[in-house]
């Protein structure tokens, strides 16, 4: 939970001196993003988001388990 807390801070700080000195725009980045995922095969790409999706579940699991 705390890495997720870190990225989310991350990204803040990323956006706000991103608006101050407008480095980049958010689009490029997106378009390079999603062009490189769209060369990949479909079951691999499948196979990535499941893992994403399990590891979360588990994370999810293990924060509202009871602790003894």
């Amino acid at each position: 939970m705390i890495i997720v807390l870190f990225k989310i801070i991350l990204f803040s700080i990323i956006a706000v001196v991103n608006k101050i000195a407008n480095l980049f725009t958010w689009t490029d980045v997106t378009n390079k993003v999603i062009s490189s995922i769209g060369g990949l095969n479909i079951y691999i790409t499948g196979g990535i988001l499941l893992v994403v999706f399990v590891a979360c579940i588990v994370l999810l699991v293990y924060e509202f388990r009871k602790k003894e």
